[in-house]
């Protein structure tokens, strides 16, 4: 090993990855060619991208000249095109940092940032003009978690394959957790490599080492005292939890710093050791904590998202007094709560899931949200749908007097000729409210009037800026630059969590295997009852999740009350 290794500070740092580390440093040296794809896959928590991001640290800090990088995380993209957008602005933000300067160098380069890239055939003309007129001569880019891909599929990775083959500066590194199928890029000869769970003696290794893995000091617990017990108790942590768990590395150090203080409480709480010992030794702390490993330490395994104070509060209450348990449900049991995008991103799908196209009109058009008198118009029609909804039940809807209604209301005087008007009307008519309520009454508080339904995302996004409290400005050639990303992939980061919680689904799989660019008619559904499923007791899931998204869309400005069909109140 020579004394210049950029690769022996971070063979030191990552214990049991050493061979590994040298693999990859060999197949990204900056000082011969790399091959154009390489894969990395392993199990979770076993080091895969924070060794990738140490080796390419190191090879960069080490070189004379420049070695840029970048990592983009997969799990963040929600579609295709929002993937190869983000991999367009990562490229293009490492060549901003590594500009020589001056105006003429910028000028191009914000030129890039404002290129679109909605398929995958523009992202190789793109990325090998920006990398050849750099005059970079290796660029690495790393996919990581590739598994959390939710479109695009085989398709997309060969063709991510192919970008790196015609661009000969660019390298492409894909990770993934799970083993990848045989010919996964559709690309022979491309290099794997493996990173294997960590062994016994690794793990162990990894956790005794000092300074950072040294348990936390404990009054009235000597250094030397320390230095003779924790590697015993890790390893009969090890054997007795880990080991058979299958526990990672996070794991297995969670587990010890909650343990350690109970496992030598003996000593520090000045107990006399048994047997007429003078001190204490691992054989004694062993036999008088052993209740520890066996019922204390399979709870440290499971993380909780409630605490047990809270269900033990909940259950509160004398024999008979059932009125009471069920309130202090309700009191001890808070449903979730989330940022302010994504609330508001809740609140337009729940709009757009209970309100019917055809009323997109009447509510969210800027002309009839931006005046007081359109807000009053929005109110009127709001009343008289809350009038036909009851009327529905007295009356047979089968039984319609328009013509009678028409003949006895007054009528308006016609608007003189050639007056011009202020914003275009819209026409509304009984037929067209009461068509709204034909699909679904309901008798609860808080229950919407038409069955959630499916909806495109460029409605979705549509309605968010209608209802946001300070929409953004609309795109325009002055701030359309790279200081001012678009904002439809401002939102996908949003959306992305809401998927990932379950809060907005897929209608269908209708563009999980396409190729690189968006479906934005494809349709995606509302499934915010998982959030409330089991927080009442009396209230349904429905009824529930009105109330959750009317709740948490009140405390972020928007009354839902005041947008949906019939209002919620």
């Amino acid at each position: 090993m020579h004394s210049n290794d950029p690769l022996a500070s971070v063979c030191g740092q990552w214990k049991g990855r050493e061979r590994l580390i040298r693999l990859l440093g060999g197949l990204l040296s900056p000082h011969i060619p790399s091959p154009s794809s390489i894969i990395v896959h392993g199990p979770s928590h076993t080091g895969k991208s924070s060794v990738l991001h140490a080796v390419l640290d190191a090879y960069s800090a080490a070189d004379a000249t420049s070695f840029p990088y970048t990592f983009v995380k997969c799990a963040e993209c929600i579609t295709a095109r929002h993937l190869l957008v983000k991999i367009l602005a990562s490229v293009v933000a490492v060549l901003r940092d590594n500009a020589s300067g001056g105006e003429e160098g910028g000028e191009w380069i914000d030129d890039l940032a404002r290129s679109r890239c909605e398929h995958i055939s523009v992202l190789v003309n793109v990325l090998g003009d920006a990398l050849a007129r750099a005059g970079e001569d290796k660029f690495v880019l790393v996919l990581d978690d590739v598994d959390a891909l939710r479109e695009g599929g085989m398709m997309l990775l060969a063709g991510l394959t192919r970008v790196a083959e015609s661009i000969p500066s660019l390298t492409i590194i894909f990770v993934l957790k799970l083993t990848p199928r045989p010919l996964l890029l559709q690309s022979a000869g491309v290099p794997h490599v493996y990173f294997p769970p960590y062994t016994r003696s690794e793990a162990l290794s990894i956790l005794s080492s000092p300074p950072a893995s040294l348990p936390p000091q404990l009054p009235g617990l000597p250094s030397t005292t320390v230095a003779k017990l924790y590697l015993p108790f890790l390893t009969t942590l090890y054997d007795s939890l880990i080991g058979p768990t299958l526990g990672t590395i996070p794991v297995f150090r969670s587990a010890a710093e909650k343990l350690w203080p109970r496992f030598v409480s003996p000593i520090t709480s000045g107990e006399t050791p048994p047997g007429g010992a003078r001190e204490w030794d691992f054989t004694r702390l062993l036999v008088k904590q052993r209740g520890l490993f066996r019922q204390v330490g399979e709870e440290v395994l499971v993380h909780h998202i409630v605490d047990d104070d809270d269900d033990n509060q909940a259950s509160v209450g004398g024999p008979g007094v059932l009125g009471s348990t069920s309130t202090s449900v309700k009191k001890h049991d808070p449903l979730p709560s989330l940022p302010f995008t994504p609330t508001l991103l809740l609140t337009a799908a729940y709009l757009a899931a209970h309100i019917p196209p055809r009323l997109d009109v009447i509510f969210f058009s800027k002309f009839s949200s931006s005046s007081l008198s359109a807000r009053n118009k929005r109110a009127h029609h709001r009343r008289r749908l809350k009038v036909l909804s009851l009327s529905q039940q007295a009356h047979d809807p089968d039984n319609d007097n328009d013509e009678d209604n028409a003949s006895s209301s007054p009528r308006k005087k016609p608007s003189r000729r050639g007056a011009k008007s202020s914003r275009p009307r819209t026409k509304i008519t009984k037929a067209t409210l009461s068509s709204a309520l034909n699909s679904r009454t309901s008798s609860l508080p808080g229950a919407s009037l038409i069955h959630a339904r499916s909806f495109p995302l460029e409605r979705l996004l549509a309605i968010y800026r209608a209802i946001h409290p300070h929409p953004p400005p609309p795109p325009t050639s002055a701030n359309n630059n790279s200081n001012h990303p678009s904002f439809a992939d401002n939102m996908y980061p949003e959306l992305a969590t809401l998927q990932r919680l379950r809060l907005l689904v897929p209608a269908g799989a209708g563009g999980a295997g396409g190729g690189g660019s968006v479906d934005v008619g494809e349709k995606w559904c509302l499934n915010s009852g998982i959030a409330v499923t089991g927080a009442t007791a009396t209230a349904t899931a429905g009824a529930g999740a009105d109330e959750w998204i009317a709740e948490m869309a009140r405390g972020v400005g928007v009354e839902v009350g005041e947008w949906i069909a019939g209002g919620l109140d």
